[in-house]
């Protein structure tokens, strides 16, 4: 029997509870941080929050925020677990970049999630480019724009490892989820047959 994903609750930012700044000032992206490193901030978070090992303040200060996060010692641990993983990292960043995405368009009043119909990229009509040698998928929108939805296959091989894209409308502010596999192995075995 496996055992369930470490990643249970995806509103906790592992990189808080460790005191692992979450973006890389310089850049504004996720981390890269040492194994050493991540272990350090991991026993630094367990002796800060473990309720046997803190020590307790002489004097109530005014509580800064990063001082009224209180975690247990399961939240540390889980977040030393996925961080330490480089698959369970992974696909921790994955999901917290894709919430900081919903975020940032909430933010901009910008809310697609609404209705987002998902579909199969069978669902969507293939178009070749004979001049670029290279394929495009679309679907009309209810706004009437008979080729509102297009991916092109670039698009595709940049999210082959989700196996999902969202993609907008040109005319209007709806947006669908496209679902899709990587089939090389069927064209290979295509091409040998002819």
């Amino acid at each position: 029997m496996s055992s369930p994903s470490p990643i249970t609750d995806t509103n906790k930012d592992y990189y808080s509870i460790l005191n692992i700044p979450s973006t890389d000032s310089s850049s504004g992206k996720l981390p890269i941080i040492s194994r050493q490193q991540l272990k350090n901030a991991y026993h630094k978070a367990l002796l800060k929050h473990h309720p046997d090992k803190s020590s307790p303040s002489p004097s109530p200060a005014p509580a800064s925020r990063e001082q009224s996060n209180t975690y247990t010692v399961d939240d540390i641990t889980n977040a030393y677990k996925v961080l330490s993983d480089p698959v369970l990292r992974a696909e921790y960043d994955r999901r917290l970049i894709l919430q900081r995405k919903k975020v940032v368009e909430k933010s901009e009043d910008v809310s697609f999630h609404t209705g987002l119909e998902i579909v199969d990229l069978e669902d969507l009509i293939e178009q070749d480019d004979e001049a670029t040698g290279s394929s495009s998928w679309y679907r009309g929108c209810r706004c009437g724009d008979k080729k509102g939805f297009i991916v092109t296959e670039d698009e595709l091989e940049a999210e082959a490892q989700h196996g999902e894209i969202l993609v907008g409308c040109r005319g209007c502010s709806l947006w669908i989820k496209v679902l899709f596999a990587v089939e090389d192995d069927v064209e290979d075995q295509h091409e040998e047959s002819s």
